[in-house]
């Protein structure tokens, strides 16, 4: 089952614009517009007014009474709809590029008498934008944004929540639904919460903070059957060292002190002297993954698609190895994720892949392109003198060429070209 987080609470409590976390306050007093149907009433009450200023008809008047009293009686009406209200967003805690999910929006109406009607949730844009000013930038086409730490995707919701009636004291939820078309990190920017209640003459609306974001990562591309006979998948390398293990490294003298256990009796019995087997130590196989953001030339259409399919391969190495419970570690040349195998670990590294970006191409390389010193901005010196020896086991997806990567590197390594994504 997909597991939800809620952004913070907001309410509405009857000041125009205002939230009870804080106020965000237009400068008009009366936060309203007028609809197209209010429009063309208002056009309607012109004729009407100097027809009955011009005849002296009693029930003309009467009629234009009513429907100038039918503006003020809709502002009052609509702010009572708006008044005391909390609200609040449930978000999945894990989205896939591309996958559709449901938010979950729930209003209570916390008023002990007077019902709420006609709500229209949706996330705050521009505030104090006018309601003209929001439908010409939704109705233009959006251009398509590179996701990069001073780039931002959309908004959480992308369409209005619309509550008919909530009774006093009630709470209703909606389910919105919703696709992320790209990676990244989206964050609910708050609520706009507003009503066309009771005639659809004026559009009432009150503006409510909220906190909360979601990180959508990129969806895992299927890998190649050849990972599954890469050598560090047994879990463990025999190394040159003695020391606990099951495989023999050779027979040597008993020294004293040490366990009867390991006593080999026939070659004692052909030497005549006490002779001991010695094992090879086992250790663990380490395993790295090593995305690599620094471009070789200025960003084109092209290279941001590979950037994105080399990132969607990433992911998908990833939870490969760790559903094969193998121990990874992940490096960028921002990023360093310590080893590790279980499904949190694997959270953290698809978290760093979501808001991972392209670097810029430099004007020129300080060290070399696979020198330990070239991700120093992501861990340790020592630690990563650890990942590039030949201890280590390498899986590096890189759009640099292939003359650029020293022996040692290849030794200990499956490299994967952006080029051949």
């Amino acid at each position: 089952m997909r597991k939800y987080s809620r952004a913070s609470k907001s309410r509405c409590d009857g000041v125009p614009g205002a939230s009870g976390d804080g106020a965000d306050r237009r400068i008009f007093p009366l936060s309203f517009s007028v609809t197209a149907t209010g429009a063309l009433y208002i056009l309607l009450l012109l004729p009407l007014s100097l027809a009955a200023i011009r005849t002296g008809n009693n029930l003309l008047v009467i009629v234009l009474a009513a429907m100038l009293a039918a503006l003020p009686v809709s502002g009052l009406v609509s702010r009572s709809s708006l008044k005391r209200l909390s609200l609040s967003l449930e978000m999945p805690e894990n989205v896939f590029a591309g996958e559709r999910v449901a938010l979950k929006v729930a209003v209570k109406n916390r008023k002990r008498l007077l019902a709420s009607f006609s709500l229209r949730v949706e996330e705050r844009g521009i505030p104090g934008a006018p309601s003209l000013l929001r439908r010409l930038r939704a109705a233009l086409p959006r251009q398509r944004m590179r996701v990069g730490a001073a780039e931002t995707p959309d908004g959480l919701m992308d369409r209005p929540a619309y509550f008919p009636v909530v009774g006093p004291g009630e709470s209703r939820t909606a389910l919105v639904p919703r696709s992320f078309p790209r990676r990244g990190r989206y964050t609910l920017h708050g609520f706009r919460v507003s009503t066309r209640f009771p005639f659809g003459l004026l559009e009432r609306a009150m503006l409510a903070r909220a906190e909360g974001e979601v990180f959508v990562y990129p969806s895992p591309r299927a890998i190649s059957p050849f990972f599954h006979l890469l050598p560090f998948l047994p879990g463990a390398l025999e190394s040159v060292r003695p020391g606990p293990g099951e495989n023999l490294r050779s027979i040597r003298r008993y020294r004293e002190g040490e366990s009867a256990r390991i006593i080999d009796w026939k070659a004692t019995a052909k030497t005549l002297r006490l002779m001991a087997r010695e094992y090879a130590r086992e250790e663990e196989s380490r395993f790295c993954l090593i995305l690599d953001t620094r471009a070789l030339a200025p960003r084109t259409a092209a290279g941001d698609e590979a950037f994105e399919k080399a990132v969607s391969m990433a992911a998908g190495i990833a939870a490969h190895f760790i559903e094969e419970g193998t121990a990874i570690s992940f490096l960028s040349p921002a990023a360093y994720i310590a080893p590790g195998g279980d499904a949190r670990h694997l959270d953290r590294i698809l978290r760093a892949l979501a808001v991972i970006a392209e670097d810029a191409a430099p004007a020129a390389e300080p060290v070399g392109p696979w020198e330990p010193r070239a991700f120093r901005d992501a861990a340790p010196l020592p630690e990563l003198g650890k990942i590039f020896s030949d201890k280590h086991y390498k899986i590096i997806l890189t759009p640099h060429p292939r003359g650029t990567f020293p022996a040692p590197v290849w030794r200990s390594a499956h490299v994967i070209f952006f080029d051949q994504l």
